[in-house]
């Protein structure tokens, strides 16, 4: 069983002119890039990373406009994100690492292994292999208007529980959540990645399909199984499942019956999946 979680300090690096914030959990292997989903930071690996720093040296990334990295007003779009962590690499001196990608950062990991084949190693899927322009989801819970300020952080993180599962409270969730928040002086909180904060990321995710074809490096797709899948999504989700197995020319598919935070409430099975295919 893995052990007890570490997490590293918060990093900062200056990429594009944009503050980044990264964790490093080091280790003495090849190069994990890990890409974070929409409204969420490299904190949210916090229960996967450490168990992997023993074959691996464990990074993840911020995107824009996330956590503790710069608010901005462009470069939404996938394939900038994709270019950000080219330049994290590029920063730290690594040549070629391998990349994983949960929901949002799925599409981030496929536009950089398709931009700069020679920069990706293998790439993994954490739920994430999905085109989202073709949901069939007419509105998705970002787009929800909520709370932008909260009388406590106490009530903010009670909101928050309130959206996910119970499955996933724990080490990661409890670290992500003091970086997506601005305390005031009178104790309250504001939610930095609100609903407006929000939009644009969400329209590029809205207007994304995979680079399948043009991915050449070895590829495993990690889906979650659940009640979230019901009639067009089941029908979409394996849609999504079948083209990502056609058009990859090296792809393995694993399903597990899990949450979207597939990597937390299935921590053990996905650790499993990824040091053998990653090794």
């Amino acid at each position: 069983m893995p052990g007890p979680i570490d997490i590293p300090s918060d990093q900062f690096v200056i990429l594009d002119g944009v503050r980044f914030h990264y964790l490093d959990w080091g280790g003495d292997g090849d190069p994990l890039l890990l890409l974070a989903g929409l409204g969420c930071t490299a904190h949210v690996f916090a229960e996967l990373a450490p168990h992997l720093s023993d074959r691996f040296r464990v990074l993840a990334l911020t995107r824009r406009g996330h956590g503790l990295t710069d608010q901005v007003q462009s470069g939404h779009a996938l394939a900038d994100a994709a270019e950000d962590a080219r330049r994290l690499l590029d920063g730290l001196g690594i040549e070629r690492a391998h990349v994983g990608g949960h929901s949002m950062g799925g599409g981030e990991v496929s536009a950089l292994a398709a931009r700069h084949p020679g920069r990706v190693a293998r790439v993994v899927y954490l739920d994430g292999a999905y085109d989202w322009a073709d949901s069939p989801t007419p509105e998705w819970p970002e787009e929800a208007a909520g709370p932008d300020r909260f009388a406590s952080y106490e009530d903010y993180v009670d909101f928050v529980h309130s959206l996910l599962p119970d499955d996933i409270r724990g080490p990661a969730l409890d670290a992500m959540l003091p970086a997506t928040v601005d305390t005031q002086a009178d104790g309250s909180v504001v939610d930095t990645f609100s609903a407006a904060a929000a939009a644009p990321f969400v329209q590029a995710l809205k207007a994304f399909r995979h680079p399948y074809s043009d991915i050449t490096a070895p590829a495993l797709a990690i889906y979650a199984l659940g009640d979230q899948w019901q009639g067009p999504e089941a029908i979409w989700r394996v849609a999504c499942r079948d083209r990502f197995a056609a058009e990859t020319a090296n792809a393995r598919v694993i399903e597990l019956r899990a949450s979207h935070y597939l990597f937390i409430d299935r921590r053990d099975d996905v650790l499993a999946a990824m040091r053998a295919f990653l090794t």
